[in-house]
């Protein structure tokens, strides 16, 4: 396979790439069906004034990424809102920002590096350009990947009516330190740039609460664990079920791919119908499950130390239930993919925390159905 990275430049690449988004969003994972379904296209507003860089095989798009300067925008209101990029707006102007989106990959492609060859290509122009702001969103399961790209939350998340429960995410693209912190496969290209210092200051000024990473990828040996002994003020060996019976060394192997994550009462945790693998645990707060909307009595209620997610994690089928936070909360984020290398790397802890996870699913049958 002879891969081929550029912009989509004529008209007829741009509609290939529209084909694929529609390909990969609508038809395989079904995240939306706000499409031109005729056409068989995914597009909007936006690719009148974006970038469309893509994977080429051949005439055949594997891959796509959508760069839009927000200078370029004739009305970024939309945008201003969804990013919250008011503060920046106002001290680095719209032309040195950008916006990511429709980054996502052909099936075939998503397990190797040519998605990080996608982000490069857009780097280098929006470095050329003078761009130092670039945001975006993703899902709750794909953070620690933004996060090893150079992304950092800076703010709560937001239910989008399409795509599900999103986090907002901003790169500094000139902050080389960053990039060094969580061993980008952009740093390369940055140290090339002259350090983003005045950026760097004004992120930890306008967002003092997100200087500090929690995902136990970009943490030294221990720290993660530490977190999250803050977040529960107990020993998490406890009280998380998913935990017990493991050793501290154990827990710290396990929790290496984790991330924290800080919820608002109304986000969307789990949207029924998606296809994700995510697997989580409800730190504090509370969060209900909803079957039939907002109505209607909720089918099963979780508190501190609980498991969910399950489901969709054990079985690879679309999520059954929406799952809803129902009061400011927070919860460890477990992706499917990690614990799927954890079962064929460490299949002894792997083996550990799954009978764990049978033994909380078995007490939850049990109290629903006490014979």
């Amino acid at each position: 396979m002879a891969l081929r990275v550029a912009a989509a430049t004529d008209r007829a690449e741009r509609e290939r790439v529209f084909a694929f988004r529609y390909r990969v969003y609508v038809e395989e994972l079904k995240m939306t069906d706000a499409a031109d379904h005729t056409r068989k296209w995914l597009v909007d507003d936006l690719d009148d004034h974006s970038l469309c860089y893509a994977v080429f095989d051949g005439d055949e798009v594997l891959g796509s990424l959508r760069v839009t300067p927000l200078g370029d925008l004739p009305d970024p209101g939309p945008l201003r809102e969804k990013f919250a990029f008011a503060p920046a707006e106002h001290h680095f102007g719209l032309a040195a920002m950008c916006s990511t989106s429709r980054f996502i990959l052909d099936q075939r492609l998503r397990h190797g590096t040519v998605i990080f060859k996608l982000m490069r290509a857009a780097y280098r122009d929006m470095a050329a350009r003078g761009v130092r702001l670039n945001y975006g969103d993703c899902s709750p399961h794909l953070l620690p990947f933004y996060e090893h790209l150079g992304y950092r939350r800076y703010t709560h998340g937001y239910n989008d009516t399409a795509y599900g429960y999103k986090l907002p995410i901003l790169m500094l693209i000139r902050d080389r330190s960053s990039f060094e912190a969580v061993r980008s496969p952009l740093r390369r290209l940055a140290a090339d740039q002259e350090d983003d210092v005045e950026a760097r200051r004004w992120f930890e000024q306008t967002y003092p609460n997100y200087t500090r990473l929690e995902t136990g990828t970009f943490l030294p040996d221990e720290v993660f664990f530490d977190l999250l002994s803050e977040r529960i003020a107990s020993d998490p060996l406890h009280a998380v079920f998913l935990l017990r019976g493991l050793s501290r060394d154990e827990a710290d192997r396990f929790l290496n791919k984790a991330t924290l994550l800080r919820l608002n009462a109304g986000d969307l945790i789990i949207r029924k119908g998606d296809h994700d693998a995510t697997l989580f645990v409800l730190l504090k707060g509370l969060a209900e499950v909803r079957v039939g909307g907002d109505r209607q009595a909720p089918a099963a209620v979780f508190g501190a130390g609980d498991t969910f997610g399950e489901i969709g994690f054990l079985t690879a089928v679309p999520r059954t239930a929406d799952v809803v936070a129902t009061t400011t909360a927070e919860v460890l984020v477990l992706s499917g993919e990690f614990m799927e290398r954890l079962l064929t790397k460490e299949p002894a802890l792997g083996g550990k925390v799954l009978l764990n996870l049978a033994r909380e699913l078995a007490g939850r049958l049990a109290n629903q159905n006490p014979s």
